[in-house]
């Protein structure tokens, strides 16, 4: 319990942003990751006490993961992931958020991980070179708004619940930034976005512990190394 104590007193003391390369981050993020990359395996296992999640949110990851969740000495959770299914990353997300779990993204966490995994962390941290990039949120007029039908009025319904229950403005995950294409100058709605420290204080995401943000151009960049144009939300 140790690591998790230490992962809730360092979000009581509020977000601790990364200068560069040269910044050290707090052992409560640095351990599960080195545990998880000291214990190659499945994409979804468990590494001491750090549950290692690589790979898109399905029914089966997310049934998965919940059954090793029953074990009660997981404190961490490292995620990688491009997203997956809106119902099994809401049902993922609510268990994550239940068992208090610090959630640390390696590599990047992409749509669904980013617009609910990401949020109903309790703590949570965003480790070097490391991405959160929103995506494809359900905005209130998507589906024709409250007079969609049938399985398009439940999804709805279920992420607005889904953010009032955690206390997020949910529209940090529908509502893109304009992004200015580098070669043209034109200016165009992002198809895929993160946002800044401040940003996503705004919108109500906190237990921060570790984030990393060098400059907003640094990660401009990082996203266009892995083939991302991203947006940002100052």
């Amino acid at each position: 319990m140790a690591l998790r104590h230490a992962a809730v007193r360092a979000g009581l003391l509020g977000f601790l942003f990364l200068n560069g390369p040269a910044a050290a981050q707090p052992a409560s993020v640095t351990d599960p990751v080195r545990a998880c990359e000291s214990a190659p395996g499945a994409p979804i296992r468990i590494a001491g006490t750090t549950l290692c999640f690589s790979g898109d949110i399905d029914r089966d990851s997310a049934e998965t993961t919940a059954r090793l969740l029953a074990d009660r000495s997981v404190t961490a959770m490292v995620v990688t992931s491009d997203g997956g299914e809106v119902t099994s990353a809401v049902r993922l997300a609510r268990a994550v958020r239940a068992r208090g779990l610090l959630v640390v993204v390696q590599r990047r966490c992409i749509s669904s991980c980013a617009n609910f995994l990401f949020p109903a962390a309790r703590t949570k941290a965003v480790a070097p070179n490391a991405l959160v990039i929103f995506h494809g949120g359900i905005a209130p007029g998507a589906f024709g708004g409250l007079f969609g039908d049938g399985e398009e009025r439940d999804l709805l319904s279920l992420t607005r619940a889904f953010f009032r229950e955690i206390g997020v403005d949910g529209s940090i995950t529908y509502d893109p930034p304009y992004r200015r294409d580098p070669r043209s100058g034109v200016r165009s709605l992002a198809e895929e976005w993160t946002a800044t420290p401040a940003a996503l204080r705004r919108h109500g995401i906190t237990g921060i512990v570790s984030y990393w943000w060098p400059s907003s151009e640094a990660v401009i960049r990082e996203g266009a190394s892995q083939g991302i144009q991203l947006g940002i939300v100052e």
